[in-house]
């Protein structure tokens, strides 16, 4: 089949937000007839993405066949239509190196989708990204901003049914603070481009390294923020603690090493926003006021008494960032 649509450019960094797109405004009503799968590029093969952001490498090999042949490394907004798939392959890159391609089925008789209403939902759909980019995407790193936390997080917290959940309905389990270690000095010693330059890095590392549906915000200057989502105590330790690792080792301009000190806690939802932040933000100054580039857990360090159930620590003395 010949390319069916060419569609501009447009950065897309929120696969749930794509699933809910298609299946609740594709066929109002009809979300239970719409087929979406999402496959990643990821270590020189096609992947299959679950919903819960893991990646599974059986995928058919009718898809593969045309994962390989239609969609190359550089290819960012290409359309097709596979008549013996019966359906449409959409190809996008996100805010990273990530590439993605989606696929879109129908499985009603009636044929509830119409070649040309698909194309039209999918431009308006990625124009209204594109607006929202400037409003809820950091312009220097390209994660969330300040005022994306300040609404997702309250939505995460609450208990009252104000907010609707989406059509994938993900469980928060942990929250997580990170800052870069002695960034105050980076900044005086290498310039601000410098600093600028490592807070890009560290975003795009940060961004390969975790799952779609986690989400990854800055906080607030070298502050990052970060909502992991479906995630074991263990499997929170292990994956933080390689993070810390990756950065730790990685090459940064002019030989740079740059470091983070990382501090988490639970989600738990009686808690308010600030409780929440707190907690994290008191296990990450534990880590600041003493080794930095490490990883603690709050409820870790509150059972071994080494912080006590309470905002900051006012005693600690914390250095310059």
């Amino acid at each position: 089949m010949q390319v069916l649509f060419i569609l501009r450019a447009a950065k897309i960094n929120d696969p749930e937000l794509l699933y809910e797109a298609f299946q609740q405004q594709t066929a109002p009503g009809h979300a239970d007839k719409i087929q979406i799968e999402v496959f990643k590029h990821s270590d020189k093969r096609w992947n299959r993405l679950a919903p819960n952001g893991a990646l599974d490498q059986n995928v058919d090999e009718q898809i593969l066949t045309v994962l390989d042949q239609l969609f190359s490394a550089q290819d960012q907004t290409t359309w097709y239509y596979e008549s013996t798939l019966q359906g449409w392959f959409c190809s996008y890159k996100p805010l990273s190196t990530k590439h993605f391609v989606l696929l879109v089925k129908c499985s009603d008789p009636d044929k509830l989708i119409e070649e040309d209403y698909l194309q039209f939902l999918l431009h308006f759909y990625c124009h209204q990204l594109q607006m929202l980019q400037g409003t809820y995407r950091d312009a220097l790193t390209g994660l969330y901003n300040r005022r994306a936390f300040n609404e997702k997080i309250p939505q995460l917290l609450d208990r009252g049914g104000h907010f609707q959940r989406r059509a994938i309905n993900f469980a928060p389990t942990v929250y997580v603070m990170l800052d870069i270690d002695h960034f105050k000095l980076i900044n005086d010693s290498k310039g601000h481009l410098f600093g600028d330059e490592v807070l890009r890095i560290l975003a795009q590392l940060t961004s390969d390294s975790f799952r779609e549906n986690d989400l990854l915000f800055r906080y607030g200057g070298e502050e990052f923020a970060k909502v992991l989502m479906d995630i074991t105590p263990e499997q929170t330790q292990q994956t933080l603690e390689r993070f810390r690792e990756k950065i730790a080792s990685y090459g940064f301009p002019d030989g740079e090493q740059v470091t983070v000190s990382i501090g988490y806690t639970r989600f738990d939802k009686t808690h308010s926003m600030d409780e929440l932040i707190d907690q994290a933000d008191s296990a990450l100054y534990y880590c600041k006021a003493t080794t930095r580039n490490a990883v603690h857990s709050y409820q870790d360090l509150v059972q071994k008494g080494l912080i006590s159930m309470a905002r900051r620590p006012k005693s600690l003395h914390i250095e310059p960032s």
